[in-house]
């Protein structure tokens, strides 16, 4: 039981995002089995030895502690807690002609109903709650573990008595019974905010990554999702990096080595692989209809700068411009919004940013450039310079389009997409924080594959 507490209590702290990692949680278990879990104070400080890395969750840990172990205290220190109030004393209260379970629960002290309840608690998982209309079911079943099905049956048949002193003991009851749920739903409420925060914030991240870009401003906590998933998906690419670095093993070098132990390979050496250092082409159509997408696309780059090679960026809607110094000067979020205003506009004409675009890089362009496109090809009936894109995909290595739309919608109107696309290594739908993370993790294999 003590352990399984600990558990939901190493949940709890991961919801209030304090990183604690499976070898620190069996580390604190032992610690606590070691030190004990009386003085509360000793107690609190061995967990916190254990499971906080920094200081700035010391505040975060302490709260979750008095959260999570609320009843626990009571039962210790016999405090009642102010917001509900103390529960009352029933120890003289009439227990003639109730059921044995009834007599028991009303001739404990309050404090001793407080430990009651507290133990009917811990065989509840309360980590189960991830909405917050679960609550009433969850104070309902702890109320029941307690024991207070025995009563509801007492109140039904003292109320359907004739006898009025029976109609009173009734009336007694339900407030008593109304406290003890009120005390109970507090206490749900309590775990819910430890346990729920993690469901919901896991349900907000899921509706987000799921959302269209279109629909993204309307979350508070978007560019702090885009710079969490950039930094996992680089770390990940890393992690492959360095498996992929060792290249053949170098026989010379093993065998030299191999003197020393009697001509025995005790230790191997393995070639470097020759890193060729990638160039990548970002251009966004950031016109009204698809400039979110474009916003975040270029978020998400920057932010990997740790793996991508040395990116440049190009903005194009009623004009055609490079927007690279704007990320070195200004952080990402700012950069965006200055390319957005000094670019954005209507009347895209993708022949003429095809065209502009050869002329400022196409001697630059060989075959280890990659070259993004983000637009949905929507060219306002204009010449689509077909012949610039197709010179472009021949000098570098790939070209890949990301298009906002659903693919039933790239040739339709003034889409041309069908003209585009054979110049292209792949063209994908990119209309959300999950596809431009599919695309990325893409992105990253084949520039790895290509060293």
């Amino acid at each position: 039981m003590a352990d399984r507490r600990l558990h939901e209590f190493v949940r709890a702290l991961r919801g209030a995002q304090i990183r604690i990692s499976p070898v620190e949680a069996e580390e604190a278990l032992r610690a606590a089995a070691l030190i004990g879990y009386h003085p509360r104070e000793q107690f609190r400080e061995t967990l916190a030895q254990t499971l906080v890395k920094a200081q700035v969750d010391r505040a975060r840990f302490d709260q979750c502690f008095d959260d999570f172990f609320h009843f626990e205290s009571i039962a210790a220190d016999g405090d009642e807690d102010a917001e509900v109030g103390a529960l009352p004393d029933t120890t003289d209260m009439d227990t003639g002609d109730l059921s044995e379970t009834t007599a028991n629960l009303l001739a404990q002290s309050p404090e001793q109903l407080t430990q009651s309840l507290a133990e009917a608690a811990a065989q509840q998982d309360f980590t189960a709650m991830q909405v917050i209309t679960q609550q009433g079911l969850f104070a309902r079943q702890l109320v029941m573990n307690m024991g207070m099905g025995a009563v509801d049956d007492d109140i039904l048949r003292l109320a359907a008595s004739p006898r009025r002193r029976d109609q009173n003991r009734a009336e007694q009851l339900r407030d008593w019974r109304q406290q003890v749920r009120e005390r109970a739903s507090q206490y749900v409420r309590r775990q819910f905010e430890l346990h729920g925060r993690a469901h919901g914030r896991a349900l907000r991240e899921h509706t987000m990554r799921a959302a269209p870009f279109r629909e993204l401003r309307e979350y508070h906590q978007i560019q702090d999702l885009v710079r969490r998933m950039a930094r996992r998906l680089a770390a990940l690419h890393q992690r492959r990096q360095k498996r992929a670095k060792r290249g053949a093993m170098d026989a010379r070098r093993t065998l030299v080595s191999s003197l020393r132990y009697n001509a025995v390979p005790v230790q191997l050496h393995w070639r470097e692989r020759r890193k060729l250092k990638s160039k990548v082409y970002v251009i966004c159509d950031v016109s009204g209809s698809v400039r979110e997408a474009a916003r975040f696309l270029l978020q998400f780059l920057y932010a990997m700068n740790d793996v991508l090679p040395q990116v440049r960026s190009f903005a194009f809607a009623a004009r055609f411009d490079e927007v690279t110094d704007d990320f070195r000067q200004y952080h990402p979020e700012v950069a965006v919004g200055r390319i957005l205003d000094r670019v954005s506009g209507s009347g895209t004409d993708y022949g003429y940013m095809f065209e502009s675009f050869q002329e400022a890089c196409g001697r630059e362009i060989d075959r280890r450039s990659t070259v993004i496109i983000l637009g949905d090809a929507r060219n306002n009936d204009l010449p689509a310079g077909e012949e610039h894109l197709a010179e472009i995909s021949r000098r570098a290595r790939q070209v890949f389009w990301l298009n906002p739309e659903h693919p039933s919608r790239w040739n339709s109107g003034d889409a041309i997409m069908a003209k585009y696309e054979p110049y292209c290594r792949a063209a994908r739908r990119c209309s959300s924080l999950n596809d431009l993370s599919r695309f990325v993790d893409y992105l990253l294999r084949a520039l790895n594959n290509a060293q």
